[in-house]
């Protein structure tokens, strides 16, 4: 397929040979068209009445021109749909598909509005690079970006061979020493981009505000629970059911599993089989996605609303949006004197605690806090998920406060949230907070966490405001609630310099813990 510059973009068409025009499913990959053949049957979607065109971006695998990672998805993307309903075989009606890095070239192309483009389906992936995509709370994905930087030019780049075996010898070096401050000039050596994805000001980093409301067409967002792209797949939900028009406001689907981002969709994830229900293939999801794709194709009104898993109940809720109401409940960090092996000892109420006092870590960039299951992506490390967290509660850089057994089922379903007085020796500070469903048998599974980054006077206190994330998890009776307080989660974020650490409680300002408690 020739682009406007003439840069030719490797591109295969799978179409009943009947002589009828058909409707598009155009999948655009960096990572060669036999694996998105893998994940989308081109035959068995042709039989379906489909026009199915897989395309390698441009510079990779079989396409010509040199990759420019995320910047040259939005023209390339347009003029790919506009040529897709120009052919003989399409009718002039393109839909969209793919995951990940897949999901973001629909993202970029939607932006660019080209002719023809009827619907998306974006799974597991945030439409907007910066904060959700590189950062989150403003530290920077190191693990997940050296990965995929080092990954993406050790194969299929198109360049010499020499320089594919160097990607390959810095990813290996990565992996074999994950604890290890990053080599940003290694990575950016093989990917010359990665200078830009670190920085805050940089072009990609700082896109316009209200991007996404050029985007005006139905979409189906699929995102996961322990997936890197959680926040961003709602949110990109959430941008398009903000539209001006109202028809495509109700034909956006959102639906969220207790999945990862590889090897998603199963029913197992991290240390927990949540059952049968979770999986996607069980669910019939890829069929109610094209069911979705196809309406749109057609010129019929997709059926919107929104499908989420519920952890603990492992059981799906049908909502008409997100977040569903709900009650927000604070839950009141206090001391108890008994430390149970574990650092602060503190525990979690529903009261404000009668009387107010600190807790105090240091945190040591040399000895990080490891990162253990939750949203990551990270070959080599424990997987991602949730995961037995008690080897860290023990440790002296990590604060936990733990809630009395509870007397029922609690459901908390939409966003965590974390209000907390904190202060630092130091003057730019991280704040790291896990929400942890404690076992009656003591195992300590993570549920979602987060962290934020903040500028703050060195010794004095100041209430960070932190979204711990987003869930739907019931708290199931006689399991305890509990939070883990840090600064570090390494290699899921990088690592800002020594410091002492003050984390206050009780008090007019007490710190507190804040879950949207569903009684639907």
């Amino acid at each position: 397929m020739p682009l406007p510059d003439g840069t030719r973009l490797a591109t295969e068409v799978a179409v009943a040979d009947d002589g009828a025009p058909h409707p598009v499913l155009l999948v655009r990959t960096p990572y060669g068209r036999d694996f998105a053949r893998g994940l989308h049957d081109p035959v068995a979607l042709a039989r379906e009445g489909w026009a199915v065109v897989l395309q390698d971006v441009r510079g990779r695998w079989g396409s010509e021109g040199a990759f420019a990672a995320f910047a040259q998805e939005g023209p390339d993307g347009a003029a790919a749909v506009e040529w897709c309903a120009r052919q003989p075989w399409s009718n002039g009606r393109v839909a969209t598909a793919g995951a990940s890095y897949q999901g973001w070239t629909q993202w970029a192309a939607a932006v660019e509005r080209p002719r023809g483009l009827c619907a998306i389906s974006p799974a597991i992936v945030a439409p907007a690079l910066g904060e959700g995509w590189f950062r989150q709370g403003g530290a920077f994905r190191v693990g997940a970006w050296t990965l995929w930087a080092l990954g993406i030019a050790s194969a299929g780049t198109g360049g010499s061979r020499a320089s594919e075996r160097r990607a390959g010898k810095a990813l290996a070096e990565w992996l074999e020493l994950v604890r290890h401050p990053t080599n940003v000039d290694a990575v950016a050596i093989a990917m010359p981009q990665f200078r830009d994805w670190l920085s805050p000001e940089s072009e990609l980093n700082a896109q316009p505000r209200g991007r996404l409301a050029r985007v005006a067409v139905p979409g189906f967002h699929v995102g996961g629970w322990y997936d890197i792209f959680c926040e961003g797949t709602i949110a990109g939900y959430t941008a398009l059911r903000r539209a001006r028009s109202e028809a495509v406001r109700r034909a956006q689907r959102l639906v969220v599993g207790p999945w990862g981002h590889v090897a998603q969709y199963g029913q197992i994830t991290g240390e927990v089989d949540f059952g049968p229900d979770a999986n996607a293939a069980a669910r019939g999801l890829l069929q109610e996605q094209l069911r979705f794709l196809r309406d749109a194709a057609d010129g019929n009104e997709p059926q919107g609303g929104v499908s989420v898993f519920v952890m603990g109940r492992n059981r799906w809720l049908d909502l008409e949006t997100w977040p569903p109401p709900a009650r927000e409940v604070p839950l009141h960090l206090a001391a108890d004197g008994a430390s149970n092996g574990l650092h602060g000892g503190g525990r979690l109420q529903w009261s404000a605690p009668e009387r107010s006092g600190e807790d105090r870590y240091r945190h040591d960039p040399a000895d990080p806090v490891p990162t253990r299951g939750g949203r990551h992506l990270h070959v080599g490390l424990p997987p991602f998920g949730p995961l037995d967290q008690r080897q860290l509660g023990g440790r002296s850089d990590v604060l936990v406060y733990t809630s009395e057994p509870l007397g029922g089922d609690l459901a908390v379903v939409g966003l965590v949230r974390a209000r907390l007085r904190f202060a630092s020796t130091a003057a730019r500070a991280d704040v790291a907070v896990k929400l942890v469903d404690v076992h009656p048998d003591g195992r300590a599974l993570n549920v979602v966490d987060s962290i934020r980054r903040v500028e703050l006077v060195p010794g004095v206190p100041q209430q960070v405001d932190l979204d711990v994330g987003s869930t739907a998890m019931t708290f199931a009776r006689g399991h305890r609630i509990r939070i883990e307080v840090a600064s570090s989660n390494w290699p899921q974020f990088d690592l800002v310099e020594a410091a002492e650490q003050t984390l206050h409680w009780g008090g007019r300002s007490g710190s507190r813990l804040l879950l949207p408690v569903y009684e639907g």
